[in-house]
C-alpha cells in the first residue's frame, strides 16, 4: 500500500513501547523466503527490519485470522526471520512488536499458496508540529523467494465473480500458462507441457479424486465448492507426486465466525446459444442445449473460535439434443441418420467442518456426494428414408431405445494438524474416494439384440439396437497420509518436511454386449481386402466381447524435502528426494506388476542476485513417476473374452441378425476358442492368463525428467516472469504383441509349431518400447511342460523407444486485483515432438490408458515421429477485470496455434501383416504422384508412408470471452446481476479434422481431412446471486 500517515495528540494518546502504542500504520512488507507449502495448508514466513532494512531480532510476529479468530505468533531470530506453520488459507490481520517501534497491525492480509511470505520494515516515530506522532512507511510485494513450482495460484471464489470462466475445474486449470485443451476426443481435458491429458493428478483439501481407471480428469465437484485452485505445471517439491504432466491441487471453502449464506441462479438458455455449423457427421443446426442450477450455501460458526461449518447443495438441470447426418458421394447429399436425446437433474451436496481445539491444533472433515444419473433417448434409424431424422423438417424418425446411467460416489477426507512446538509440526489425513459407472443400452423392441452394422457403403448403418451394452464398474481409493514438519538451524535455516502416503484402490467392471457380448459388422470386399475376400463380395465379422472380475492396486511413496536457506536468505537451496512404489493384481489377486523402488530426485534452487528479495533467478531438475492405471488390471490381466470371426455374408435373418456363410481362412487366421476354425482375430481368450507371461521381468514405470530456468521481478502488485521448461520421457509401460519375435525366436533354435499358437496376436506383454525384455512364454514349445523365459532384445522384439519432448519459453506478467482492476497476459513458445502422446491416443480417441495400440505391433511404429497431437507453437493469453462504477466488466482472450496433422491408414501387408490386421491405424495411406493424399475410393495409389504431423495444419483457435455484472447493496445484504458471453464474436473456427486417410481395408477415405468439430458457438450465462 501507498504511504500512509495516522496522527494521534501525544497527551493521553502516546503509550511507550513496552505498554504497545496501536497503530495502523505503513511499513514495507516484503516477501522473505518461505517455506514449502503442503497440500492444504500455508507456511507463514518472512523478515522483519527497520526502514534502513537491519533486521530486527526479538520482534514478536501474530497473525489472527479475520475469519476463524484463532492466533498464532512467532519472534524473529538474529536475521529478522520468522516463520508460523500450517495456517489454512485465508485472510489474516497481521500484529509485530519490537522494542522501540510503534505497533503494527494490518487486516485482511491474504496468505494462499505462492503468496504466503512477508518482510515488514518497521518505521520510526516523529513528532509533528502539532505535537502528533507520525509513523511512515510502505508495504511492497515481493516474491516467493525460496518457491521454484511454475504454474499459478488461481482464488476461485474471486475470479468467479470477476472473469468470464466456465463453471468448471478444467476452465480454471486452462488460464494457467503452459495449461491448453487436450486434442481431439480429449479437447475438454488440460494438456500440461505437451503431456498427455492421462498425465495430471488432480487433489481437493489433500484428497486424491484423480480417475484412477484411466487417469482421465477427476470426479466434478460443483464449482462453487472451490476456494483456490492451484495449478502446478512444474518444479514440484517431492511431496506430489503421480503425475508426469500437472499437478492440479484445490482447497474447498470453509466457515468463519461470522454466518454467510447465499443463493445463485446460473442459466444457460438454449435461446442464447448461436448454431455451429455442420460437420460431415453431425447435423448441428438440431442442436439444443440448456443448462440451469441453483446452487445454496450457508457457513458460520457453531462455536465461536472454536468450530465452524460450511455447506453446500446444488440443485441442476442439464438436457441437449444431438442429430446426425450421412453423406452420400454419388449424388453429393446428406441424409439424416437419428436424434439423441440427453437429460441429467441429479443433485449434488457437501460440506466441511473445522474444529480448532487450541491454537495450532486442529481437526477438518470435507465430504461431497457426487452420484447421479442420466438418459439418453434414440430416435431415427437408417433402415429407410421414412426412418430416417429428417433435415429438412427436424421430424424424428422412431423410437430406438434409450440407455440409462449412473455416475458418482461419495467422497470424504479427515485431517489433523498439531504444531507441537516452533521446531515441530505433525499432520495425518485419511480419506476415500469414489466414482460408479454403470450404463445400459436398451433398445425400443428387444435390449436382448446384439448390435448389427452394415458398413458395405463409405457410410456405417445400424441395423438393431443405437448401443448395445451393459456395464457396471466402482472404483474405490482410500488413503493414508502422515507428514513431519521440522525447523532448525545449521549453516543456515532449514524446512524440513518428510512423509509417508499409501493408496489402496479397488477397481470392479462387467462389461457385456447385449445379445451376449456379439455383435455384426457387413463388409464388401474391395480391391486389397485385408481378409483376401473377393471384390464386391459380401462378408461379416462377428465380434465376441466379454470381461470382468475385481482388481486391485497400492501405490505408496515416502519422500524427504529440505528447504535450506544461506548466505542471508539471498540463497536456497530445495533438496527433495522422493521414493515411488507401484503394485498392480490381477482378477485373481496374484500380483502382476511391482515395481520396485523408484526414487526421484527432486532439486531445485533460488538466488536473489539484489538483495532486497523481489528479484530471484530460479531452477529445478524433477524426475516424475506415474503409476500403472487401473485399466492395465482390467484389460491386461483380465478375463476378457475377445476375438473377431469372418464368415462369408449369408442375407439377414430374423430381427436383422446376419447369417453367417462359409468361414473365411484368410492369412494369418487363427482357431475360433469356440468353434476351431481358423478364420477368427483372437486377443483373449476368457481365461486370466498366467501373470507371468503379462509383464516383463524388471519393468520400469513410466518417469519423464523435467528441467525449468526462470527469473522473476515483482514490482508492487505488478510480477514478471519468463522461464524455460525442458521435459523429456525416460520409459513408458505400454502393451505390445510378441509373436512375431516369438515366431522368429523358435525359428532360430529350429523349433516348430509356435506359429500355431503366437498367430499375430495371441500374447500382449507390458513392456518398456526400446528395452531388451525378459519374457516368459504364455505357452510351452518344443514339448516342453514348462513356460520358457526368453531374453529378447530391442531389435529382436522390433519396437523402437517411446519418446518424447517437449520444450517451451514462457513469458507471464500479471496485477494482482486491487479492488479496482487486474490483468494477466502470457505467451508461450512451445514444442512437443516424439513417436508418443502418453497414455492415450488422441489420433483415434483410444482412451485405453497405457494399453493404446501405438506398440501393439512393430508396423504401427513407423512414421509415427513427429510433432504430437498435444504440440502447440505459440499460445497468447490474457485476461482480467475492471471495476467502473457500479458495474464491473472482465474479459478473457486466448490464440492458440493449430495442431500439426498426419494421415492415418492401412499398413501394408508386406511391411507387416499382422500390423494389416488392425485397419486404419498406421502411418501408411495413397500418395498420388503430386504428393498429396488419395481421398477418391475408386481409384488406388501406392500406400506410401506420411510421417506424424506432416500432411496438413490445422486452424488458429481463438477465443473472445466478456463478463459484465453489478451488485445492488440491500441492507446487510448484497444482490448480483451478471451476464457472461463466450466466445462473443461468434467465430467458428474447426478444432478437429478428420485424420483417417484410408478405410480398415486400406481404400481410400473420402473424408480425409474432412472437419470434425467447430469451437463453442456464441453463447451467454446469466446469473443472480443474493448472499449475506
Amino acid at each position: 500500500m501507498g504511504i500512509e500517515s495516522m496522527r494521534r495528540r501525544r497527551k493521553g494518546i502516546l503509550l511507550s513501547a513496552a505498554a504497545g502504542i496501536v497503530a495502523v500504520s505503513s511499513l514495507t512488507v516484503i516477501a522473505a523466503p518461505a517455506a514449502a507449502q503442503g497440500y492444504v495448508n500455508v507456511i507463514a514466513g518472512g523478515q522483519v527490519t527497520d526502514s534502513a532494512g537491519k533486521p530486527i531480532a526479538g520482534a514478536t510476529v501474530t497473525v489472527t485470522s479475520d475469519a476463524q479468530g484463532f492466533s498464532r505468533s512467532a519472534t524473529t531470530d538474529k536475521d529478522g526471520s520468522y516463520q508460523i506453520p500450517e495456517l489454512p488459507p485465508g485472510d489474516y490481520t497481521f500484529t509485530i512488536t519490537a522494542s522501540g517501534y510503534a505497533i503494527y497491525k494490518e487486516d485482511k492480509v491474504t496468505l494462499r499458496a505462492g503468496s504466503a511470505s512477508n518482510r515488514f520494515a518497521l518505521g520510526g516515530e516523529v513528532e509533528g508540529n502539532s505535537g502528533e506522532i507520525m509513523v511512515s512507511g510502505k508495504r511492497i510485494r515481493t516474491s516467493d523467494f525460496d518457491s521454484t513450482t511454475t504454474g499459478a495460484v488461481l482464488d476461485v471464489s474471486d475470479i468467479a465473480t470477476r472473469l468470464p470462466v466456465g463453471r468448471s475445474l478444467q476452465s480454471v486449470v486452462l488460464l494457467a500458462p503452459g495449461a491448453n485443451a487436450g486434442a481431439g476426443a480429449f479437447g475438454g481435458l488440460p494438456s500440461i507441457n505437451g503431456s498427455a491429458v492421462s498425465e495430471n493428478a488432480f487433489f481437493i483439501n489433500g484428497l486424491n479424486i484423480t480417475d484412477f481407471r484411466k487417469s482421465l480428469g477427476a470426479v466434478t465437484v460443483p464449482f462453487d465448492f472451490y476456494q483456490t485452485v492451484e495449478v502446478k505445471t512444474g518444479g514440484y517439491a517431492a511431496e506430489f507426486g503421480r503425475s508426469t504432466g500437472g499437478f492440479i491441487n484445490a482447497t474447498t471453502k470453509s466457515g468463519s465466525n461470522q454466518f454467510h449464506g447465499g443463493i445463485l441462479f446460473s442459466w444457460n438458455p438454449n435461446s442464447l446459444i448461436s448454431k455451429t455449423k455442420d460437420t460431415i457427421y453431425s447435423a448441428n443446426q438440431f442442436s439444443r442445449s440448456e443448462s440451469a442450477s441453483m446452487t445454496a450455501e450457508l457457513s458460520g460458526p457453531l462455536w465461536k473460535d472454536h468450530l465452524f461449518f460450511y455447506g453446500i447443495y446444488q440443485s441442476r438441470s442439464i438436457a441437449s439434443t444431438g442429430a446426425g447426418r450421412q453423406y452420400f458421394p454419388a449424388t453429393n447429399t446428406f441424409l439424416g441418420t437419428s436424434r439423441t436425446f440427453y437429460r441429467t437433474t441429479s443433485p449434488f451436496y457437501g460440506g466441511k467442518i473445522d474444529a480448532v481445539i487450541t491454537n495450532g491444533q486442529r481437526l477438518e472433515f470435507t465430504y461431497f456426494n457426487t452420484s447421479g444419473e442420466d438418459t439418453s433417448r434414440y430416435y431415427g434409424n437408417t433402415n429407410s428414408l421414412a426412418n430416417r431424422f429428417n433435415l429438412t423438417t427436424g421430424q424424428d424418425g422412431p423410437y430406438q431405445g434409450y440407455t440409462f446411467g449412473k455416475y458418482g460416489g461419495a467422497n470424504y477426507v479427515g485431517r489433523y494438524t498439531g504444531v507441537m512446538s516452533k521446531w515441530l509440526t505433525v499432520s495425518a489425513a485419511y480419506g476415500r474416494n469414489e466414482n460408479i459407472s454403470f450404463g445400459q443400452s436398451i433398445n425400443g423392441a428387444n435390449s436382448t439384440l446384439p448390435p448389427v452394422t452394415d458398413a458395405r457403403t463409405d457410410q456405417s448403418v445400424s441395423l438393431t439396437n443405437p448401443g448395445g451394452s451393459i456395464q457396471s464398474a466402482e472404483d474405490v481409493r482410500k488413503f493414508y497420509r502422515g507428514d513431519v514438519d521440522v525447523y532448525f538451524k545449521a549453516l543456515g535455516t532449514h524446512h524440513v518436511r518428510f512423509g509417508y502416503d499409501r493408496e489402496d484402490l479397488a477397481s470392479t467392471v462387467q462389461s457385456l454386449g447385449n445379445g451376449g457380448g456379439i455383435g455384426y459388422t457387413i463388409l464388401r470386399g474391395r480391391p486389397g481386402d485385408a481378409y483376401g475376400v473377393p471384390v464386391g463380395t459380401d462378408y461379416v465379422r462377428q465380434s465376441n466381447y466379454k470381461v470382468g472380475g475385481a482388481f486391485s492396486s497400492r501405490n505408496d511413496a515416502f519422500y524427504v524435502q529440505d528447504s535450506w536457506s544461506l548466505l542471508e536468505n539471498r540463497l536456497n537451496l530445495n533438496l527433495g528426494l522422493r521414493l515411488d512404489r507401484f503394485e498392480n493384481k490381477n482378477g485373481d489377486g496374484i500380483t502382476f506388476y511391482k515395481s520396485g523402488n523408484q526414487w526421484g530426485p527432486r532439486l531445485g534452487f533460488s538466488f536473489d542476485p539484489i538483495g532486497n528479495q523481489t528479484d530471484k533467478f530460479y531452477g529445478s531438475f524433477s524426475r516424475l513417476y506415474i503409476p500403472v492405471p487401473a485399466n492395465t488390471n482390467i484389460r491386461l490381466a483380465g478375463g476378457e473374452t475377445y476375438y473377431w470371426r469372418t464368415n462369408l455374408f449369408g442375407g439377414l435373418g430374423p430381427n436383422n441378425i446376419p447369417i453367417l456363410g462359409a468361414p473365411v481362412l484368410y492369412s494369418g487366421a487363427v482357431a475360433c476358442p469356440d468353434t476351431g476354425i481358423a478364420n477368427c482375430d483372437v486377443t483373449g481368450t476368457g481365461r486370466a492368463p498366467d501373470t507371468r507371461s503379462l509383464v516383463a521381468q524388471g519393468l520400469k514405470p513410466q518417469s519423464a525428467d523435467e528441467m525449468i530456468f526462470g527469473y522473476e521481478k515483482r514490482i508492487d502488485r505488478w510480477r514478471f516472469q519468463t522461464f524455460l521448461t525442458v521435459t523429456r520421457l525416460n520409459e513408458v509401460l505400454e502393451d505390445a504383441a510378441i509373436d512375431a519375435a516369438v515366431n522368429n525366436y523358435c525359428t532360430a533354435q529350429k523349433i516348430a509349431g509356435c506359429g500355431n499358437i503366437w498367430g499375430g496376436f495371441h500374447q500382449y506383454v507390458l513392456i518398456n518400447p526400446g528395452s531388451p525384455a525378459a519374457i516368459t512364454l504364455s505357452d510351452p514349445i518344443n514339448g516342453e511342460t514348462g513356460l520358457r523365459t526368453v531374453n529378447f532384445s530391442a531389435a529382436d522384439l522390433g519396437y523402437p523407444k517411446a519418446e518424447r519432448y517437449h520444450r517451451s519459453m514462457t513469458f507471464r506478467a500479471w496485477r494482482e486485483f486491487d479492488g479496482v482492476w487486474s490483468i494477466e497476459g502470457s505467451y508461450v513458445y512451445g514444442k512437443t515432438y516424439g513417436n508418443y502422446e502418453g497414455g492415450v491416443k488422441s489420433d483415434n480417441g483410444q482412451s485405453d490408458t497405457g494399453l493404446t495400440q501405438d506398440f501393439d505391433q512393430p508396423g504401427l511404429t513407423r512414421g509415427m515421429y513427429g510433432y504430437t497431437p498435444n504440440d502447440r507453437r505459440h499460445v497468447f493469453k490474457l485476461f482480467g477485470s475492471y471495476q467502473l462504477g457500479i458495474f464491473n466488466i472482465g474479459g478473457s482472450f486466448s490464440a492458440t496455434a493449430p495442431r500439426k496433422y498426419g494421415c492415418i491408414g492401412t499398413v501394408p501387408r508386406s511391411v507387416d501383416p499382422y500390423a494389416r490386421a488392425y485397419g486404419a491405424a498406421g502411418a501408411y495411406c495413397q500418395v498420388k504422384p503430386d504428393g498429396t493424399i488419395n481421398t477418391d475410393p475408386t481409384v488406388a495409389f501406392p500406400a506410401q508412408l506420411v510421417r506424424r504431423g506432416t500432411a496438413f495444419d490445422g486452424r488458429w483457435l481463438f477465443t473472445d470471452d466478456i463478463d459484465i455484472s453489478t451488485k445492488i447493496p440491500i441492507g446487510r445484504s448484497t444482490a448480483t446481476l451478471r451476464l457472461s458471453v463466450f466466445n462473443f464474436l461468434n467465430l467458428k473456427t474447426p478444432t478437429n479434422f478428420n485424420e483417417f486417410g484410408t478405410t480398415g481395408n486400406g481404400t481410400a477415405s473420402i473424408y480425409y481431412r474432412q472437419i470434425q468439430g467447430y469451437q463453442g458457438a456464441r453463447n451467454a450465462r446469466l446469473q443472480f446471486q443474493y448472499a449475506f
